[in-house]
């Protein structure tokens, strides 16, 4: 990921308004005060509509609707005192006041009937015997289902995708424990059948039928490729873990790189990174192939929300060289984080969502400052140190939050395994599409990737486990935690000593939060 750049004095000290500075003051012996951070209004967005997704999570519409009119009308008032950010922080907290309320379900049914739905996404067997799916279109006794139902029970043959499906079951709103996740994937409501589930009929299929049978396709050719370890590498290449034991799950958290096995920013990166070698000469050539290459890699994984997420990031950031523009990460980071909570407000409380993110941030505001006092050992492997740690520093509230605990094993497994990643990832998957041409050469160019695999594996089966459990940390302890890293990074333009002493201060505060008022 590329660093930020030190912004040049020239460019953050605004000419002040009536004798003022940029940042609203005067210090004492006349000067200007620079501001405490340079403007980025995207980022502002961003934090405008976090702020009202949090807040206006819950609400009645028309609740959030006068909620939102009342921060219309503090907007207006800030655009009349002319403070720019404090305009748009309004706005976008008034649009995540409406969005999540409009993203609610208008009710919830709940109780005992017929149940009947279309399949929408590939069913999942239990060790039990029973299945889970998800239905479109459901209905309880007549009654439309808002959302998604998701339906565990047995059924008289297995179901598969696009399938008409009826049974009598209990339906039930989501467990508040999951209610949040479950939004995330448009679920509202949860059914468990009485008896057995019955196949109706199988509806014509779709485009994302298609998409589905072309990864399974795949999926099996993989398979083939790698038949030593056929689950841990479609896990890497398609983000399906389907097939992989519980102890091999289990040794790959423990040793902090389970991320290898949810494609995510560091495999869509890596092999849109390869591809775009292709396209050096001209930036906008370059940009339309990364961005073609990133939607087909989306839809070979059934659109998976982190190689969409990975993909609109790396997009918006590319756009940057075509425009001749100063890449900021920051901005690229904030659009893509706008953009889809737009689209989905529930991604927010997502696991995946937020590590991703925060894992991102975290690299741009500290690794940078990490990897300074480890220069003398190269730019490569300081940079590489300085971001693992930089991730596993950044995440901590996030690994706390959700899972009450911390893999502090990544910081050294990750500097191993990431370099590897690559070396696996790349000759897979040119492998296993050149496969489809001649079997014999991409089963020849996957040799490589399966002996990388194959280290891959042995770090995380014999790697150990050296976890910090946590308890969770409230939203004021997890926000003051990320303020602090935005403090201690160089987005602040205060000299190196100010910047550590704010940090402290507000790292501090998180751990107080955090800490005391359990």
């Amino acid at each position: 990921m590329p660093h930020e750049k030190t912004t040049k004095t020239t460019e953050i000290i605004q000419k002040p308004a009536s004798g003022e500075s940029a940042s609203g003051e005067r210090a004492s012996s006349g000067e200007i005060r620079p501001p405490l951070f340079h403007a980025r209004p995207v980022a502002i967005l961003a934090i405008g509509l976090l702020f009202g997704l949090l807040l206006g999570d819950g609400m009645a519409l028309l609740s959030a609707v006068i909620s939102a009119a009342v921060l219309l009308i503090a907007a207006f008032g800030a655009k009349l005192a002319k403070k720019t950010m404090w305009v748009l922080f309004l706005l976008a907290m008034a649009v995540g006041f409406v969005r999540v309320a409009l993203a609610a379900p208008a009710s919830v049914p709940n109780g005992t009937g017929v149940v009947q739905g279309r399949i929408c996404e590939t069913p999942e067997a239990r060790e039990d015997g029973s299945w889970r799916v998800y239905l479109e279109d459901a209905t309880l006794d007549g009654v439309s289902v808002s959302g998604r139902l998701r339906l565990f029970g047995y059924f008289s043959e297995p179901p598969a995708y696009g399938q008409i499906v009826t049974a009598t079951a209990s339906v039930t709103p989501s467990a508040e424990k999951y209610r949040l996740s479950d939004r995330y994937r448009g679920v509202f409501s949860v059914a468990f059948v009485k008896g057995t589930a019955q196949v109706v009929w199988q509806s014509p299929q779709d485009g994302y039928g298609r998409l589905l049978a072309l990864r399974e396709t795949i999926g099996s050719r993989i398979e083939t490729l790698f038949p030593n370890a056929p689950g841990e590498a479609k896990g890497m290449i398609l983000g399906d873990t389907s097939d992989i034991d519980d102890e091999m799950l289990t040794a790959f958290r423990n040793t902090g790189i389970a991320h290898l096995l949810a494609v995510s920013g560091l495999h869509v990166s890596l092999l849109a990174a390869a591809f775009s070698l292709l396209f050096r000469r001209n930036a906008w050539v370059r940009f339309a192939a990364v961005v073609l290459f990133c939607a087909a890699y989306a839809a070979i994984t059934a659109f998976s929300p982190p190689v969409v997420r990975s993909g609109i990031m790396l997009g918006i950031g590319l756009l940057a060289f075509p425009l001749r523009r100063r890449l900021d990460t920051v901005s690229a980071l904030s659009a893509a984080f706008v953009l889809l909570l737009l689209y989905n407000p529930y991604a927010l409380w997502n696991a995946g969502f937020q590590l991703s993110f925060v894992a991102v941030l975290s690299m741009v505001l500290l690794a940078p400052l990490l990897q300074a006092p480890l220069a003398r050992l190269g730019s490569s492997a300081s940079g590489l140190i300085g971001a693992s740690v930089a991730v596993v520093v950044g995440t901590l509230p996030t690994s706390a939050y959700f899972f009450g605990q911390a893999q502090l094993l990544s910081i050294v497994t990750n500097l191993f395994v990431i370099p590897i990643a690559g070396v696996f990832l790349i000759p897979a998957f040119l492998g296993t599409l050149l496969s489809y041409v001649s079997f014999s050469l991409g089963n020849a160019i996957c040799w490589v990737a399966r002996a990388a695999l194959d280290v891959i594996l042995s770090v995380a089966r014999f790697g150990g486990s050296i976890t910090l459990t946590l308890p969770p940390p409230n939203a004021a302890a997890y926000l003051l935690w990320l303020a602090a890293m935005v403090f201690a990074s160089r987005l602040c333009l205060r000299r190196p000593s100010t910047r550590a002493l704010l940090s402290a201060a507000v790292f501090v505060g998180s751990i107080a939060f955090w800490l005391l008022t359990k």
